[in-house]
């Protein structure tokens, strides 16, 4: 399997992780509560950056360098991991609010970033072979059994 089509695959958790932590937003009315709604987004990202850039990111950037959309994405990981780790020392429900809704804003726009042009440019830079080599080792990664 392409590790292209299988981080997009993680992107669909992703993406309805996000619209369930939307939805959760405004009705959590206590800090337990708010955090408790974010931490499924909170742990899948944090795992998903670190395997996408083990999968994707390194093997992309030994062909073509890391110019281009690459410099980008890195910087959202970055930004989202710190926001995060933030997000969980706030002790005023607002302001953590305000965090997780700044958080939700840059995985959107991250994972459109990704699916629209990331991928497409993987696959155009690494050669199948390698790619599905990649997958294997996603795979591997995940405890996902490939047949």
């Amino acid at each position: 399997m392409d590790v292209t089509h299988a981080l997009l695959g993680e992107h669909g958790i992703v993406h309805l992780l996000v619209e369930q932590l939307t939805e959760a937003l405004d009705r959590c009315t206590t800090l337990g509560e708010l955090r408790a709604a974010s931490e499924p987004l909170a742990i899948t990202l944090l795992g998903h950056a670190r395997i996408e850039d083990e999968t994707l990111f390194q093997p992309y950037e030994k062909h073509t360098g890391s110019l281009g959309p690459l410099k980008c994405l890195r910087h959202e990981h970055e930004l989202m991991d710190q926001q995060i780790r933030a997000m969980f020392r706030l002790q005023d429900i607002e302001v953590l609010r305000e965090q997780v809704r700044a958080l939700l804003d840059v995985t959107r726009r991250h994972l459109a970033r990704e699916e629209d042009v990331m991928f497409k440019a993987a696959r155009d830079a690494i050669e199948l072979g390698e790619l599905e080599h990649l997958g294997h080792h996603w795979a591997e990664f995940r405890g996902v059994l490939l047949r």
